[in-house]
């Protein structure tokens, strides 16, 4: 068939070294423990009551080997001219035997070292989550009723996926290309057909997040821009030199609006246009990683967080090999993350502090000011997370100050696809520095293609994007956008107030914007979620701690009253049934996920996720 793979026998049919090097590469920490054991344990090591440790063991080792060496030379009767080279010979073979020595000393240091940093730098919780990770791939690998146990339950979450994306069972579908092209009507009929009902969902305003504008005239805008540069693409500025200056245009009234600094040294503000909040988030943890890890000299670098931090966090420090420092923000009853905490995890390898404003769970701005003055102190990056608060926050007169007025802050997200109001697929990353900036981008010069030189990781973007976010940030202007502004913190306060009023309902956003968290101790608050989705409603689970969360938009303004009255009559119900709905919808998925390890669940979301891929 083809792209299959035929399988590979490591230490049967196939005798190549690299395989066999491979396939044992990962038994090798198991190997050489159990030699350990048995040298420990055998009558040879037993008899030896003087070695007591594996490095004395090596380094008599290596004596015995050289005064043998040396004995079998001095045997050896020869001319003057040989015994020139033997001496000579001798003496190398000395000086490189302790050398050897020298050097497994050294590491035997280094290693010390680096036991005792772990050591004192890992929490229990680190050593817990390692130990259960690590067991769990063991077992997933090698314990076949586990695989077949994890493989049953991605099953189940496949058959009820296309449920849950609300999948057509008698949709037509093509999976493979038309002997004949259909008709432009015919197509743009079908695209209509379905567009005009999903739109519905979105439109009445019952879905949190999500689409961000209301107004048709505005979606109109857009789709006319959108079709003017359609086949534009920045990687080729000097093609499209209009829409190179649309994208500086709108990196620079974004990093305007954050208060970058403007100096005679920079007079252009540094900043880039993203595909999304998680680009822009995975590209300043780059430029930190580079410009304040690789160039000190840090081997193991780290990034420090709190529990609220988004995902793309995690993305990163995986792709780039950083050891995340996690803050429980649910310790303090605030979800935010706490300074004092912060401060005391920050070590020589840390290169930067990661926050959020607000946070996408609870909607709850970080501490900017007190992180700031600890990334000074310590001269390390502070990362502020505002996708979601970025054109929400400069236009409400009471929120802290988030941005680059804090002379800690080093770089900033904010997602124009957002409350920016752009179409999806543009965010603004931004940095104190240009030279930070450049540590964002990827330069190559020994291409047989030419230098090539990028600012994200794509190569090829769509121009068009560009130009419907500067579309958007120029039509709807700084009065459009604290007009809008005013409403949506309006709205999501007059929820919390409701919220707050509901007996057995816990508020978890203490100062509102455009996100409202809740949870309650009093009954499962994922049945409350399954209620409200009952009655048209789309809202987002939360966990650790468990909660459901609405993300304000300017179609939920209006339905602020009819969203309170279903939400009390949801709760209504959820008492009255009591503790027998605890595992269905919802909550028995998040009672699943808050009882197993992480990688259990992981299986069913790559069977989630790879239907979303399919047709």
């Amino acid at each position: 068939m083809r792209g299959s793979r035929q399988h590979v026998y490591p230490f049967g049919r196939c005798l190549s070294v690299s395989v066999w090097v491979r396939t044992l590469r990962r038994l090798s920490p198991g190997i050489l423990f159990l030699s350990y054991l048995c040298y420990r344990l055998s009558p040879l090591s037993r008899q030896r009551q003087d070695t007591t440790t594996l490095m004395a063991d090596l380094v008599e080792l290596l004596t015995n080997l050289r005064q043998a060496l040396y004995q079998r030379l001095v045997a050896v009767e020869s001319s003057d001219g040989n015994r020139f080279v033997r001496t000579w010979l001798w003496g190398f073979i000395d000086q490189l035997s302790r050398l050897c020595e020298d050097v497994m000393a050294i590491m035997a240091v280094v290693a010390f070292a680096r036991l005792i940093y772990v050591l004192y730098h890992y929490s229990i919780n680190d050593w817990k989550y390692l130990l259960v990770t690590r067991s769990f791939q063991w077992a997933q690998n090698n314990l076949y009723f586990v695989r077949d146990a994890l493989n049953k339950q991605a099953d189940d979450m496949s058959s009820r996926t296309e449920e849950i994306l609300h999948k057509k069972p008698n949709r037509t579908l093509v999976t493979t290309l038309p002997i004949k092209g259909r008709d432009a009507s015919e197509i743009l009929q079908e695209l209509r057909v379905h567009a005009t009902e999903e739109d519905k969902r979105w439109s009445s305003g019952r879905i949190s997040g999500t689409v961000y504008p209301d107004s048709p005239e505005h979606t109109q805008l857009m789709n006319q821009v959108y079709g003017i540069y359609s086949w534009s693409n920045p990687l080729h500025p000097g093609v499209w030199p209009k829409l190179n200056q649309c994208e500086g245009e709108v990196i620079s009234m974004a990093c305007n609006l954050m208060h970058a600094p403007m100096t005679k040294q920079q007079k252009a503000p540094a900043g880039c246009i993203t595909s999304g909040g998680t680009e822009s988030i995975l590209l300043a943890i780059r430029a930190h990683f580079v410009y304040y890890g690789k160039e000190r000299g840090i081997v193991h670098p780290e990034l420090i967080c709190g529990s609220t931090a988004h995902a793309a966090v995690d993305k990163a420090c995986e792709i780039y090999g950083i050891r995340k420092v996690m803050i429980d923000c649910d310790d303090n009853q605030t979800y935010q993350l706490d300074p004092v905490q912060v401060k005391r995890h920050i070590t020589s390898n840390t290169i930067m502090i990661y926050a959020s404003a607000p946070s996408y769970p609870q909607g709850v701005v970080d501490p900017i000011p007190q992180l700031s003055d600890l990334a000074l102190q310590y001269d390390i990056g502070f990362h502020v997370d505002a996708c979601l608060g970025g054109f929400i926050l400069p236009f409400c007169g009471d929120s802290p100050v988030f941005d680059f007025r804090n002379p800690g802050v080093t770089s900033m997200s904010a997602d124009s696809h957002k409350f920016g109001y752009a179409s999806k697929g543009t965010s603004i990353v931004m940095y104190r520095s240009k030279e930070l900036r450049h540590a964002q981008y990827f330069c190559y010069v020994h291409w047989a293609g030419g230098m090539y030189s990028t600012p994200t990781f794509a190569g090829s973007r769509p121009g068009a994007l560009s130009a419907c976010a500067w579309a958007a940030m120029v039509s709807i202007g700084e009065e459009g956008y604290r007009t809008r502004a005013q409403s949506i913190v309006k709205a999501a306060r007059d929820i919390a107030k409701g919220v707050a009023s509901i007996p057995g309902l816990n508020l978890m956003t203490p100062q509102q914007f455009m996100v409202v968290c809740f949870g309650s101790s009093e009954m499962d608050i994922y049945r409350v979620q399954d209620m409200m989705s009952k009655q048209g409603w789309t809202l987002n689970s939360m966990q650790f701690p468990a909660g459901i969360h609405i993300c304000v938009t300017l179609n939920v303004v209006p339905q602020v009253s009819q969203f309170l009255k279903d939400l009390r009559l949801a709760v209504e119900q959820v008492r009255k049934e009591g503790s027998s709905g605890r595992q269905k919808g919802t909550a028995g998925i998040y009672g699943t996920v808050g009882a197993v390890p992480a990688g259990a669940v992981e299986p069913t979301l790559k069977a989630f996720t790879d239907m979303t891929l399919t047709p």
